[in-house]
């Protein structure tokens, strides 16, 4: 993976900055995949769990020259063999999937919005010199563009966008090449994000804009002020780490 473009929610912007990656003809950023790196946060968790729980057992079994009566019911590898073993099974899917088209396109990557903090470290751990780009947009105009992906909770919403945008301002790290963008300084024309993106997808500012003169499958709707009110007060940590105003 070469580019990796991670939204703090849905109906953020990922497509559209996806669609500006993609206005460089050798470049081929796909869309989501339904979040399956969380899977694989998970498989390294659980796996990590019994390498702690098992140390104890596997030392002893070792130090009596491998001794069969010896208990080992939960004899594990060593934590920097199971990150290892997680790493290769997350490059291993990935380079699969991603094979179509290969030939074609000389920068791959992606486009989610389903991921926090464990699942863009360890994406990093897999792809260190990938370019991360990490999209977030002030949470009312997020609920004010869609609902049903948090069935209209927001309560729910709230807490998983905050929670997010604190790692988001905490994972920014530009000499990591991970990048912080807000939607909004997008569409406004930002200039100094619109250089930030023509440098990082290795096109014009013309072609930017032969993007952003295209809207697709922009929503609003106005609702409920309690679920305002709501969101503003749960969200009102990570608005601040983002530089929004209430």
């Amino acid at each position: 993976m070469d580019i990796i473009i991670s939204a703090v929610a849905n109906r953020t912007g990922s497509t559209l900055v996806q669609r500006i990656f993609n206005a460089r003809r050798k470049t081929l950023i796909w869309g989501e995949h339904g979040g399956i790196v969380t899977d694989f946060v998970r498989i390294g968790e659980m796996a990590g769990y019994f390498s702690i729980q098992g140390r104890g057992e596997k030392e002893a079994y070792f130090k009596s020259g491998e001794d069969p009566n010896t208990w080992i019911a939960n004899m594990s590898p060593d934590l920097e063999r199971i990150r290892e073993g997680v790493v290769q099974a997350v490059k291993a899917c990935f380079n699969a999937m991603y094979a179509e088209h290969r030939d074609n396109h000389d920068r791959i990557g992606f486009k989610e919005v389903r991921y926090g903090k464990p699942e863009i470290e360890l994406l990093k751990a897999c792809y260190p010199d990938a370019v991360i780009v990490l999209l977030v947009r002030h949470p009312v105009d997020v609920w004010k563009s869609e609902t049903s992906y948090w069935s209209g909770d927001a309560g729910l919403f709230s807490r998983i966008w905050n929670e997010r945008a604190m790692q988001y301002a905490e994972l920014r790290d530009p000499d990591r090449s991970i990048h912080l963008l807000r939607y909004e300084e997008l569409v406004e024309r930002d200039e100094a994000t619109l250089g930030l993106l023509a440098e990082l997808a290795g096109i014009s500012r013309d072609e930017i804009d032969s993007v952003l003169n295209v809207n697709l499958n922009s929503t609003r709707t106005e609702r409920h002020a309690s679920d305002i009110e709501q969101i503003r007060a749960i969200c009102r940590e990570g608005m601040e780490r983002l530089r929004y105003a209430d």
